[in-house]
């Protein structure tokens, strides 16, 4: 783990200097301390991998803190306060907080490793969270091609049915040159639109792989799709 940036906000000069002498002597760790909301800045927020907050400052309480640093950033906040009461506790994990601690000798000591664990299950949440993010955008690329796959696959129906159908009828009255001619060139006009279908396929397989989330509209992209390939055969007409 690299170099971990702590702030600590902590009105008690001596409970602060405890904090810091415990963490500093544990951990790669720099530390920022302010003692109220009014020193607390975007900076110092921006900065931290971690905040240690006293629940009691004060110019404010824990859990006004903690929106105000949670509008700024995700990182965890780990109440620290005198306060032994349970509502205490449960309104600021409520609120957000990563964990609440009680002040003591023994909560002190274990400082480092609340830090530690604190900023594990942190790392792992962040993990969990970018994965269900991917996967979601996965589906929706599985959808969209999905989609596009039935929407394409619908010309080439058409396309194929129109050169058999002519095929056939060519085939019965091979006499009339001229009719087999027009017949032919039909045919020869839907095989084009087969390959502006593929190419088109071809083109959005290029698109998907390049812009990930270009086609997370499935209805943008299905429109998007149609509309060009509509231009392109009206072309060949």
């Amino acid at each position: 783990m690299s170099r971990i940036h702590i702030l600590i906000i902590e009105d008690d000069e001596d409970h602060a200097f405890l904090e810091q002498d415990i963490l500093t002597d544990e951990l790669d760790c720099t530390i920022d301390l302010i003692a109220s909301k009014r020193e607390l800045t975007e900076e110092l927020i921006e900065k931290a991998d971690i905040v240690l907050l006293d629940f009691n400052l004060p110019d404010a309480l824990g859990d006004e803190i903690l929106n105000i640093i949670h509008n700024k950033s995700d990182i965890p906040v780990v109440i620290i306060t005198g306060d032994e009461q349970l509502q205490t506790a449960i309104r600021t994990l409520k609120s957000g907080a990563a964990d609440f601690l009680v002040k003591s000798p023994q909560s002190i000591a274990l400082l480092p490793q609340t830090v530690i664990r604190t900023l594990k299950d942190y790392e792992t949440r962040k993990t969990l969270e970018r994965e269900q993010k991917e996967k979601e955008e996965l589906n929706t690329k599985i959808e969209t091609l999905k989609q596009v796959l039935t929407t394409l696959a619908h010309y080439i129906n058409n396309s194929t049915t129109t050169i058999s159908g002519y095929s056939q009828l060519c085939i019965k009255d091979l006499s009339d040159q001229t009719r087999c001619e027009k017949l032919a060139k039909i045919g020869i006009r839907e095989t084009h639109k087969i390959t502006l279908v593929l190419q088109e396929l071809e083109r959005f397989v290029t698109d998907m792989e390049i812009k990930t989330t270009h086609y997370a509209n499935i209805p943008d992209a299905m429109f998007a799709i149609e509309e060009n390939l509509k231009k392109k055969m009206d072309d060949l007409l």
